[in-house]
């Protein structure tokens, strides 16, 4: 189940852990999803016109994005 903080920020305990060997098509799908739903709240709140990189909302999201991406290359 995935959690979101006030500000609709997934938390990055929620990042699905995937084996290291990618055996597991399931949970890199899953990992997948995940990124793309990350990206997709950071565009969107990019394209409010209320947030802009520099705010921690936005950081936040980035670094979960790179955190995910990091563990889908394993």
């Amino acid at each position: 189940m995935t959690q979101t903080s006030s500000a609709g920020v997934v938390e990055s305990s929620d990042v699905p852990d995937v084996p290291a060997n990618g055996d597991n098509d399931d949970g890199v799908d899953e990992l997948d999803d995940h990124i793309l739903r990350l990206i997709e709240e950071r565009d969107s709140l990019l394209r409010t016109g209320v947030y802009s990189r520099n705010d921690r909302v936005v950081a936040d999201l980035e670094q979960q994005i790179r955190k995910a991406e990091s563990q889908r290359r394993r």
